[in-house]
């Protein structure tokens, strides 16, 4: 407990001016002749201890009177949690206002990011006018502390809602970074405005800001809450494509996930919302309805809504998908997408008979049926004269022997940026590959041959091969296509990984990047028929539809297939591969505003790097006028977490900070209190008024009641 004004301290010393007061005017006994002594003496006694008793009474009363009194004008307080020497030190105040897109949440005609500027502006004015302030805004890259209040009040006034999706903890590390460069000379207080959405507080995050503060005992945190108590929303997250890249009479599916947050009480009242699917224009400048679905709610859980188109021409397609209706947050309202339609991806298959090519053309190109790929089949031997530039990606199945020529060749088709698989198997020479194949083609050294009978057993699922097998991650029967030989590697190259293993955990495909292409090895064949004593039966097993797939990935990510991304999230540099080098002068990139930015591209670069992808929409970059030598497109999305706006309660920052660190607000008057009781603490000057004047009136009850009572008695 400390006092505001200690020295007042010394009027509790009057509190012996009544005790003298009482021993002077102590009544003295006189001397009466009465010839009943006996009774008047026991009378006497009597009166005496009542009356030393009531004027004991009185006498506390009187006394506890004065000393209260000097400790109100003391003004004692609870010390806060301002920490740095005396309440007279100086204060360095850090703002951390939210600027996410969430903050565009809309309540009582005002945006959050509206009230969080006007309360911010009012905290701004009622700090001390030498008070060195920072206003950190996540993505903010000027960051410092000014001493011109106005600065960062205009500051705050021009702030915006940033589609970049920021973490709120990296700006509060950022705060408490530049309040621990003041930490010599300034107590230290960190606001953070905020809708106190949860992703925004995670565990990890909680945990981090904790263990910054650890190291800044003097710095109080005030966390002011500007959200909706009660939020409703209803946005569209991540839009799922069937693929961004399509060959020519596929479909295209569309996923578009429902993201609900309803209060209970709002649930019965919400009316089916009708989602659309719009298809862009360029060339008639209007938009073109693809499909609509009308969605029942059903409480907060998540609905997909799927959608299909399966006309799409040849080239680049744009759209959107948009949910209609009156919502508080409406950025999230709407998803773009973008997807290309292309002719079928050329790959090669050499292999050393028209027989041993048979499984993997039917897994890739299938008669009769849409093809994905247009595979050529050629013996190995003519490889040396056939022309490899016309195909994304070539396949050797076992070759038996290459000269090196054609390995040459091989090493700079992937140089190129072509994909190259090899499948070994029983022709395979491990003294020969070692001899003639460049080094670079190769995962690694070969031992020998296993003849351990396995199966796959693919770990993760992440790999853009394995990917197509997330979805059946648990009913895939890998073990009803066993693999009785294989080749093991002695030692792996540095940069080889492994992206599947067999099941006792030997490389079963591994991969290589080389140049601007990529090389896949798989240990074991898939050319064998059953009847030849199979090296493995995975194309050859009871209903092998996971051989099909695990080959359609492997084809797509050695042709290329993943290398262009066409839906991006906002702040993400988009790379696009251009069929051949474009003229710096002729590129546009039309932006979803409508503006028309130049974008200026290396003379021999093949790829378009485009870092200008702050807004939410269709992008589109051009060049060669009405000739249309380059129109490709992408789409930039905010990231989904900005559609969960459930909020976190207080008590756990609290638990997780330390109640003594941490105090809450969500009005100017509660942070006028809150921020006085961390500076000063609590005072008692209010709780000790009130016992004087309880104590005052109990004296002056007391008094009348003692007195009366004696003078009636005299």
């Amino acid at each position: 407990m400390t006092f505001v004004t200690p020295a007042l301290l010394a009027g509790a010393l009057l509190v012996g001016l009544p005790i003298v007061l009482h021993l002077a005017m102590r009544r003295r006994p006189q001397r009466l002749i009465f010839p009943a002594l006996r009774f008047v003496q026991n009378r006497r006694a009597a009166n005496q201890t009542r009356l030393r008793l009531r004027h004991l009474l009185l006498l506390l009363l009187r006394c506890g009177i004065i000393v209260l009194l000097a400790l109100a004008l003391a003004r004692p307080t609870i010390r806060g949690s301002g920490r740095l020497g005396g309440q007279d030190a100086p204060i360095a105040a850090a703002v951390v206002i939210n600027n996410s897109p969430r903050m565009e949440y809309r309540q009582k005609n005002r945006t959050r990011l509206q009230q969080a500027q006007e309360i911010v502006d009012w905290l701004l004015g009622e700090l001390p006018v030498d008070t060195p302030v920072a206003v950190v805004a996540p993505g903010d890259r000027y960051q410092g502390f000014s001493a011109d209040r106005g600065a960062a009040q205009l500051k705050t006034a021009r702030l915006t809602t940033s589609t970049v999706t920021v973490p709120l903890d990296r700006a509060i590390a950022d705060a408490l970074d530049l309040l621990e460069q003041k930490k010599e000379d300034y107590r230290g207080e960190v606001f953070v405005v905020t809708d106190m959405a949860q992703v925004d507080w995670k565990p990890k995050a909680l945990d981090a800001f904790a263990q910054q503060l650890e190291r800044l005992p003097e710095v109080s945190v005030y966390i002011i809450d500007v959200g909706a108590e009660e939020p409703t929303n209803i946005g569209i997250g991540q839009l799922q494509l069937s693929d961004d890249l399509l060959t020519e009479g596929t479909s295209l599916d569309i996923e578009a996930r429902l993201v609900p947050t309803l209060p209970q009480v709002a649930i019965s009242a919400q009316s089916p919302r009708r989602v659309a699917l719009y298809l862009e224009n360029h060339a008639k400048k209007e938009d073109q309805k693809r499909g609509e679905k009308l969605v029942e709610l059903a409480g907060s859980s998540d609905q997909a809504v799927h959608f299909s188109l399966d006309d799409l021409p040849l080239g680049t397609h744009q759209g959107y998908v948009r949910i209609d209706g009156n919502d508080p947050l409406t950025i999230d309202n709407m998803r773009y997408f973008t997807v290309e339609v292309r002719a079928p991806r050329k790959v090669l298959i050499a292999a050393e008979n028209p027989e041993s090519a048979v499984f993997l053309r039917e897994a890739l190109a299938p008669q009769d049926l849409s093809l994905r790929f247009e595979c050529d089949v050629q013996l190995v031997e003519n490889l040396k004269e056939f022309p490899m530039e016309n195909y994304e990606a070539i396949c050797l199945l076992d070759p038996k022997e290459l000269n090196s020529g054609v390995w040459e060749s091989l090493a700079d088709f992937v140089q190129q940026g072509g994909g190259l698989g090899l499948f070994l198997g029983r022709n395979t020479r491990r003294d020969r590959l070692a001899e003639l194949v460049p080094p670079q083609l190769l995962a690694g050294s070969l031992r020998w041959t296993s003849r351990n009978e396995t199966f796959l057993r693919p770990v993760s699922f992440d790999h853009p091969v394995l990917n197509p097998l997330a979805d059946y991650t648990q009913s895939i029967p890998w073990s009803l296509f066993p693999v009785f030989k294989y080749w093991e590697f002695g030692k792996l190259a540095d940069d080889a990984h492994v992206i599947c293993r067999f099941a006792n955990g030997d490389p079963a495909v591994v991969e290589r990047k080389v140049g601007k292409g990529r090389v896949l090895t798989m240990t074991t064949p898939i050319s064998d028929v059953a009847y030849r004593d199979p090296w493995n039966l995975l194309p050859t097993g009871p209903d092998p539809w996971p051989f099909i797939v695990l080959i359609g990935g492997m084809a797509d990510y050695l042709s290329g297939a993943h290398d262009d991304l066409l839906n991006y999230q906002a702040g993400q540099n988009v790379v696009m591969h251009l069929a051949e080098p474009q003229p710096a002068y002729n590129c546009v990139l039309r932006l979803p505003t409508g503006e028309s930015l130049r974008q200026s591209l290396a003379l021999t670069s093949n790829d378009a790097l485009i870092t200008t992808t702050s807004e939410l929409g269709n992008y589109r970059l051009q060049a060669g006028g009405k000739q249309a030598v380059l129109d490709r497109g992408f789409s930039v999305n905010a990231a989904s977490e900005i559609s969960e706006v459930h909020r976190i309660p207080f008590a756990e920052i609290e638990q997780a900070l330390g109640k003594d660190r941490v105090q809450f607000a969500r009005t100017t008057d509660e942070i006028e209190i809150r921020v006085g009781l961390g500076r000063l603490g609590r005072e008692l000057f209010p709780w000790l008024i009130g016992a004087v004047i309880l104590v005052l009136a109990a004296e002056h009850l007391l008094a009348n009641r003692f007195y009366r009572s004696d003078f009636g008695q005299n």
